[in-house]
């Protein structure tokens, strides 16, 4: 009691969460009473000494990854689908820029960051070369939520290699017109980004 909390990005880090999650997790906390927020000074755990930090820390972040592991989910119902109807549909303009999301990536991951923008840039791209617009905007008014998936602290090298990899064979299915192969690439790739963030084996 009467600690500061570290930093929102320390506890996303140590957690392997998104700061997103970290924020709800503190906003719940504080609605029981056991965080209290100063402005400009940070977050303090609650001075009554018949409560305990960590049980509630824990169930707050738990939620958190439950629901990254529901935004897995639903990634592994559509967009296998979503790149099967684009290698049926794209047009060779939307080829050129699906590579040229993949090269962006590329020079975000040698510069020192994550790719993380150019990874989303990559798969709204595959929305819209199905060329249907539900599916286009479905993707894009959910790109928030989809997002944390992709969130900086569940990137390491082994998934930042793996993405650049998958990427281009969804892309090398795509382009030659194979739904099937490119539903099974865009699969593929989604179960192993999935072992990679959530630690599982």
């Amino acid at each position: 009691p009467g600690d500061r909390l570290p930093s929102e990005r320390k506890l996303a880090e140590i957690f392997r969460v998104s700061r997103n999650s970290v924020r709800e997790a503190i906003r719940a906390l504080e609605e029981k009473g056991i965080l209290v927020s100063r402005p400009g000074d940070g977050t303090y755990v609650s001075v009554d000494e018949g409560r305990s930090l960590v049980e509630p820390l824990a169930d707050a972040i738990e939620e958190g990854r439950k629901k990254l592991a529901e935004v897995f989910e639903f990634r592994m119902l559509v967009e296998p689908e979503i790149a099967a109807l684009a290698a049926q549909n794209a047009e060779d303009e939307d080829i050129r820029r699906l590579r040229d999301a993949v090269e962006q990536q590329r020079d975000e991951i040698a510069a020192g960051w994550t790719g993380e923008r150019a990874d989303q840039r990559f798969h709204m791209l595959v929305a819209k070369a199905t060329g249907n617009s539900v599916l286009n905007e479905l993707v894009n008014r959910l790109g928030d939520t989809i997002s944390e998936s992709r969130s900086e602290f569940l990137q390491n090298r082994e998934r930042k290699s793996h993405s650049l990899d998958s990427h281009e064979r969804i892309i090398d299915a795509i382009a030659s017109g194979d739904a099937a192969q490119a539903k099974v690439a865009m699969r593929d790739h989604l179960y192993a980004v999935q072992r990679i963030a959530l630690g599982e084996e």
